[in-house]
């Protein structure tokens, strides 16, 4: 029990670090710090050619009723929506019209970008003075 709950503390710091490292842009894009991304593990994948593509199923966020990967490039970060072609093991084969060879995808982390996202976009307060 006393390591899960470290985990967890430790998990919600390297959030709140790589969220205070991120820059949200006015397209909905976002950005984090190389440091931040390590921190979380993120790792990217460049796509060499047309789709479909095979990831992964790490690399699939669910969000209510749509799935997609996030996509990198020239270092902002988006949410991609894509279809689920075929499921094989631990990997998916997917298609998208928003994704492009040199494309890069989330492969590993995808999940802790979704958190960051989410708390880039919430408008919850970040400091309070009391």
């Amino acid at each position: 029990m006393k390591k899960i709950l470290i985990l967890i503390l430790a998990l919600n710091t390297a959030i709140v670090m790589a969220s205070s490292a991120s820059k949200l842009n006015e397209d909905g894009s976002f950005q984090v710090s190389p440091k931040s991304l390590e921190l979380l593990g993120v790792k990217f994948f460049e796509l060499k050619s047309d789709g479909p593509w095979v990831l992964p199923k790490d690399a699939i966020v669910r969000i209510k009723f749509t799935q997609g990967v996030y996509r990198r490039y020239d270092g902002d970060i988006t949410f991609v929506i894509v279809k689920t072609l075929k499921t094989d093991g631990a990997y998916v084969s997917i298609e998208s019209a928003d994704l492009q060879p040199n494309d890069e995808v989330a492969v590993q982390g995808a999940s802790f970008l979704r958190l960051t996202e989410a708390d880039l976009n919430s408008d919850t307060v970040d400091a309070c003075a009391h």
